[in-house]
């Protein structure tokens, strides 16, 4: 949602795959966006008809994953800002990400946004992860604020049913595929726009 990541990242799984002698189509792995690790292994699985060596994919994942990333990790359109001015505002901010706790770390650092956050909430951090809502209850609780005053920003449908679940306001930004919008209180073509529909930007803008 806050670092355009999910095309670099499904290029390297497949490739990942491949290393492994496993065929996995671009496609089919752009549809796994939002999906925690376990249940990713689990649909490739499915996908090729063969098990997939979980320990060994996810080497070779983030070892490709972090090549790619130390030659530049994109941030979205308005992610600096509009963290910038929440901050400014004296906000709780805290990040609930399906990552495991490695990769989610080196991205955010990677891309400058770690500083940002009062709490860091992965997938390991959790004993269900999304679509199950305890990543946002969890980051809820570390900012000491209930659900429902807390806004999540969302790009796939299993994070938007995360934060729905717990209670969230959902602000949903669709990547690669658009947004069934089930799950959403809004659906925003960017972060700025959506933080202006929940009001944490007022019309005078940042």
């Amino acid at each position: 949602t806050l670092i355009d990541t999910e095309t670099l990242f499904n290029e390297a799984g497949v490739e990942a795959c491949a290393a492994l002698g496993l065929s996995v189509p671009l496609a089919f792995f752009e549809t796994l966006a939002g999906i925690h690790d376990e249940e990713r292994v689990r649909l490739i699985e499915a996908q090729v008809g063969k098990p997939l060596d979980a320990k060994a994919f996810f080497a070779e994942w983030d070892r490709r994953g972090s090549e790619r990333m130390a030659r530049g990790v994109p941030v979205k359109a308005g992610a600096v800002e509009l963290l910038t001015h929440l901050r400014a505002r004296g906000l709780p901010l805290a990040l609930a990400t399906s990552s495991r706790r490695g990769p989610g770390h080196e991205k955010l650092a990677l891309a400058g946004l770690d500083h940002f956050f009062d709490a860091v909430i992965t997938f390991d951090d959790v004993a269900a992860a999304k679509p199950a809502p305890d990543a946002y209850l969890a980051a809820a609780a570390a900012l000491g604020q209930p659900p429902g005053a807390c806004v999540a920003f969302e790009d796939s449908e299993p994070g938007a049913t995360s934060a729905f679940a717990a209670g969230c306001i959902v602000v949903q930004i669709p990547d690669i595929h658009a947004a069934l919008g089930t799950h959403a209180h809004f659906i925003a073509p960017s972060l700025i726009e959506g933080a202006r529909m929940a009001g944490l930007i007022g019309t005078e803008g940042i």
